[in-house]
């Protein structure tokens, strides 16, 4: 990814020359309308609870991030391509200096002939991170995930009716994040060096039937399948979800906008299974052009890495921002879920409450400053003859400043 990132760097700089750049205005390349705006980030973060352990065991500490990084946008016609990537160097101070390492992310966006009757969006996500979604982990690890999609939309007339056909694929692995075992021996989840027995990918493919009955309301109809893969059959089964829904999507008014879905879910994951209702509420609130207040909730059915990892889940969630004086952006977001896993899991539930307020303000067209505070609380409920995990119970608040340049 480094290379690619070198790569692309040197071609826009060889267009440098022709073209207009000024700060916080990009990189015009050549006669074209794309610009390229690299960027350099600096956060200071304290974080109670570095490595995910419970009251006695966990450790804070002051983590230093720096992330060097670019923006391309060109929105031409007929193809149309954004790119974003960054390199995040944390350096963790201390006693805990040993942690400190590169993560990163990158995303690729490419869409062809969007005003047409036939078209094609690609996209592909890279994510390495010392955070995820899952919840069958006893500690801290670092996720390196790469999601593929590709869609096709087909939209013929005036494009009141759509129907996209889509594909994905997802490769999922694991590294140790700290050094040494958090259970008894021979299990994955919260042995370090059993880590990449959880790796996977994932396959899936789907088909949805949109129908814009009004000019920014739909209906919807969307169906898919999903298989996963795994890279150690012994420790996962090859895992198999399909999902229905049904509803709408839109606006609803000039400052109402939401989604009311329902449908049907499966997850088979031998020899265990979970099939459940579907549903995905969500409502937002735009009283202007630059306030929005949003709220959802969402029933679904999934599965987390290791052997009977199937489970339900209710999440609840709000999140709210708002421009002020053209210059400060206030943001809240609060979101609670619980998961119920399978009958011969022995994790039996699980709930994780996250809160984070942030503000930002724009100093100059190039040069933002923001600061927030994340808090995270998850517990979990546990059968009696399993280990008690650092990670199944835990709370962790941290506070940052940041401050971004981009050219």
């Amino acid at each position: 990814m480094t290379g690619g990132r070198a790569l692309f760097l040197a071609v826009a700089l060889a267009y440098a020359g022709a073209v207009e750049a000024s700060p916080g205005n990009g990189i015009r390349l050549g006669g074209s309308s794309a610009r390229l705006h690299p960027y350099l980030e600096l956060e200071t973060r304290y974080d109670s609870n570095i490595a995910y352990s419970d009251q006695g065991q966990r450790e804070s500490g002051l983590v230093l991030h720096l992330r060097p990084g670019l923006i391309l946008e060109s929105p031409t016609d007929p193809a149309a391509v954004n790119f974003q990537a960054d390199l995040d160097w944390a350096q963790y101070l201390g006693k805990n200096v040993d942690l400190s390492r590169l993560f990163g992310e990158a995303e690729l966006g490419v869409g062809v002939n969007r005003r047409g009757s036939l078209g094609l969006e690609l996209t592909d996500a890279f994510r390495r991170a010392d955070s995820t979604s899952f919840m069958t982990f006893g500690g801290a690890i670092v996720e390196n995930t790469n999601d593929l999609r590709v869609d096709v939309p087909w939209r013929p007339g005036g494009g009141a009716f759509v129907t996209t056909v889509s594909g994905g694929w997802q490769l999922e692995t694991f590294e140790p994040f700290s050094r040494g075992r958090l259970c008894t021996a021979n299990t994955p989840q919260c042995d370090q060096t059993l880590l990449s027995k959880l790796n996977y990918n994932d396959v899936n493919g789907g088909l949805e039937l949109r129908w814009r009955f009004l000019p920014k309301t739909a209906v919807v109809v969307s169906g898919g399948y999903w298989k996963r893969l795994p890279a150690d059959s012994a420790l996962q089964s090859s895992a198999s979800t399909v999902r229905a829904w049904g509803g709408l999507a839109g606006l609803f008014t000039n400052h109402v906008a939401g989604t009311v879905k329902a449908g049907y879910g499966s997850v088979s994951n031998a020899p265990g299974s979970v099939a459940s209702w579907l549903a995905n509420l969500e409502g937002e609130w735009i009283p202007t052009e630059t306030t929005s207040v949003k709220t959802g909730y969402i029933h679904d059915v999934g599965i987390d890495p290791g052997a009977n990892g199937e489970y339900t889940s209710h999440r609840a969630y709000l999140d709210g921002r708002a421009l002020l004086s053209a210059r400060y952006t206030t943001l809240l977001s609060l979101s609670y879920e619980h998961r119920s896993y399978g009958g011969a899991s022995e994790l039996r539930g699980a709930d994780l409450l996250s809160a984070a307020p942030t503000a930002e303000a724009e100093v100059a067209r190039w040069l933002r400053v923001g600061a927030g505070v994340a808090f995270t609380k998850r517990t979990s409920k546990l059968s009696g003859a399993t280990p008690r995990l650092p990670g199944f119970s835990f709370d962790k608040t941290e506070a940052f400043v940041r401050v971004r340049g981009t050219y």
